[in-house]
């Protein structure tokens, strides 16, 4: 069983909407916005093996390099949720909202 976490910036739907575009790989209603980047370098810098669990995957961003600037979809199992207060700390801290699709709502 796993969780689904997105997060971004700046947008222009509810988080609902965004959430479920995101998961499709549309981004059309985000925005950019370097803290996303500081947010992904820092899960990775802190938990470096969530790499698999994280879209924009390396293979995405090579197609649409923009997309590290506007979210971080975070896909956790079980185990990785042990790790999710400090995720939303960390998002918090660079002024990220998002959207746990699990629960139903904002975050």
């Amino acid at each position: 069983m796993s969780s689904d976490f997105g997060f971004w910036k700046h947008g222009t739907a509810d988080p609902e909407e965004i959430f479920d575009k995101i998961a499709e790989g549309d981004t059309s209603d985000l925005t950019g916005s370097p803290d996303v980047v500081r947010f992904r370098e820092g899960l990775l810098a802190r938990w470096p093996e969530i790499e698999d669990s994280l879209e924009p995957t390396k293979f995405d961003l090579e197609d649409e390099p923009d997309d590290a600037l506007k979210y971080v979809l975070l896909t956790l199992s079980v185990r990785e949720l042990d790790h999710l207060s400090e995720i939303l700390s960390m998002a918090k801290e660079h002024g990220l909202v998002g959207y746990s699709g699990v629960a139903g709502e904002p975050i």
